[in-house]
Order: structure tokens, then sequence, then C-alpha cells
């Protein structure tokens, strides 16, 4: 026999799903906005985001002076930064719902910051610089033979490969990442939720005749919050772009997160602070009904 519903606690909230880093829809990275006025129960919030299985579902409620908290979900974990899907938040504020640019959003990282202009949105993320991380056996296990460098910055290992070539067709076997991130996570003294947001990225220059209009590409790997591979990855960005503008000795680069799905990304680094700026387009407007 199914479970009565009690109709006195159903709720019906707007839904949206946005295509960011990209200005063609079936582009970009994906990504599911609710707006509400208070935030759900986080265990609905988290059935929420396993239902839509993308890579991240914003919830976004306002505060009475005028910016907005912000939290995001995969679909299977809360993680603590997100940056396609605070873009895709932006965009569904200010092109749906009509609010005005700037935007300030408080997340678990602190506050976030989005303006609009012609080139698209920009977030101003923080500026996280990458460690040398010492090539394992485990890691060339899992990166292959064209591995020449690796890193750690927050909670991402960033893996140099030789050529955006082998970014591009490298071809990822997700249990040894997946054993490999576990591992690196158990033995670091990271609380659960650090362990739950920690990805891989490849990356590098962007060198050869498909990518010569980018100074670097990547891709990026997050298994242990249930996606396989994030399509555009705007928290990586945090990391990748002052890695490349030091290595490249300039503040503004362009990127391409070469997934299937590709994203561009322009990117400027600050001391403090790096902005990643990109276009997103609307697929869907909707409403969840739910029991509370």
């Amino acid at each position: 026999m199914s479970k009565e519903i009690n109709l006195a606690s159903m709720i019906t909230v707007p839904i949206y799903q946005i295509d960011a880093f990209t200005d063609a829809l079936f582009g970009g990275n994906p990504a599911a906005v609710v707006p509400l006025k208070t935030f759900l129960p986080d265990r609905l919030m988290q059935i929420i985001a396993a239902e839509n299985n993308l890579s991240e579902t914003a919830f976004v409620a306002p505060r009475k002076d005028g910016s907005f908290d912000l939290r995001w979900f995969t679909p299977t974990a809360e993680i603590e930064f997100c940056g396609h899907a605070t873009i895709a938040t932006a965009h569904t504020l200010i092109a749906e719902l009509g609010h005005a640019a700037p935007l300030i959003f408080h997340t678990q990282i602190g506050a976030l910051s989005v303006t609009h202009s012609g080139a698209g949105y920009t977030l101003r993320a923080p500026n996280y610089p990458m460690k040398p991380l010492p090539i394992t056996d485990a890691l060339r296990a899992a990166f292959g033979p064209d591995l020449r460098a690796a890193y750690m910055a927050r909670n991402n290992i960033y893996l140099e490969l030789k050529d955006a070539v082998s970014v591009h067709s490298f071809a990822p076997n997700m249990q040894l990442i997946g054993n490999l991130l576990t591992d690196i996570a158990s033995g670091s003294g990271r609380t659960p939720q650090d362990q739950a947001n920690m990805g891989a990225t490849i990356m590098a220059a962007g060198d050869d005749e498909q990518f010569a209009r980018y100074d670097f590409v990547s891709r990026h790997f997050a298994p242990m919050h249930g996606v396989d591979e994030d399509p555009v990855t705007g928290s990586a960005h945090a990391a990748l772009a002052p890695f490349y503008a030091d290595k490249f000795g300039k503040t503004k680069l362009t990127a391409c997160q070469c997934s299937a799905r590709s994203g561009d990304l322009w990117l400027e680094v600050l001391d403090d602070a790096v902005l990643i700026t990109g276009k997103a387009v609307t697929y869907m407007r909707g409403d969840i009904s739910a029991n509370t």
C-alpha cells in the first residue's frame, strides 16, 4: 500500500535549469537553481538534488539586506563551493527574476559577489595557490604516462599532463581515481565534508591547433560526491588561474574545460581573488511539488 501523503505539508517551489559557461543550450555545465523564501530541511534539499541528478543543485534564499544565502548540493552531498552553479544562480536571479547586479551570496567559504555585463557573469572567487604533491605510483596508475607534475589546492588535486591533446583524450578509470581520492582524503586528517568535496583536475597548456586560442585546458573528476566528470568546474579555476598566470606571466587568461559538453571561461587573477567570467542560458523553468 502506498504511503498516504499529508496535503497540509505539501509545498510548491520554483526550479530552473541553467546551462552555465556557455552561450548555447546543451553546452557548458547544467545546474538546477531553486529560489526559496527560506531554506528547506537539509534532507529534502538533498533528495531534490538527487532527483535532479545534475552535478549541482543550488538553493538560494534572500536576506533582509538584499543579499542572499546560497548552498549547493550534488546528488550525494552538500559541498562548500561551486562556481558554475553560482553563475547559474546569478543568471536565474537577474535574467529570470529581475534582480539587479551586483549580487552578494553568503556561502560556506564566505561572501561571493557576481556582477553582470555584456561579457557575461563575473564571479569574484577566492585565490587558491597550488602546492606541489609528490607523484606516487597510485597517481601514475590513475593518470597515466602523460603525467608531468602534481599539486594540491584546498580540497582538489591537480595533475599536469604533457599537452592539451592528452587532457582532451584522457580516458578516466573512475575506480582508480575514486580509490586514489579516498586514500588521499582519509590519510590527511580532513573532515568528512572535506573528503566529500575532494576532486581531481587534469590540466595542460593550450598548445595545439584545436586549443591554440586558450591559455590552458582542463577536465575535472569528482566521484567522491557522485559526479564522475563535471562538465565545467568554476571552483577549480580558483586554483588553475593563479597557476597559469604565474606560469605565463600574465593576469588575464582564457580557458576551456574540454569535457564532452565543454565550456569557456575568461579569468583575471588578482592578489586576493580570481575573477571568473562566463555566460549562461536558461534551459528549463518549472515547479517542484514536494512533501516536507
